[in-house]
């Protein structure tokens, strides 16, 4: 019983949740405010990007780009690991 009463619930919701998003994505007032509000963001990201890189912080892309090469470099030193080391002549004694 609680489950069906949920599933009800829940089908109320999405229908009105649909109704209310269709009638505002049907709204041309409602997808300019949209369009600025997106572009604003943009905006911001690219300004708090220009700042973090004057002030010389690393942003998320710089480190993902070490992360990745970083785990590059792990690679390259586990198979120079893994490979066995060259043997070394003995040097021959003086009295051989």
């Amino acid at each position: 019983m609680a489950d069906s009463l949920i599933r009800q619930l829940m089908s109320k919701g999405e229908g009105f949740f649909t109704e209310v998003s269709n009638n505002l994505l049907a709204n041309p007032a409602f997808i300019e405010v949209l369009k600025k509000g997106i572009a604003a963001k943009e905006a911001a990201d690219k300004q708090v990007a220009e700042a973090l890189k004057k002030m010389n912080v690393a942003t998320r892309k710089d480190l993902r780009r070490l992360e990745d090469r970083i785990a590059e470099l792990e690679s390259k030193l586990a198979e120079i690991a893994e490979k066995p080391a060259p043997r070394r002549r003995r040097a021959s004694s003086a009295s051989d």
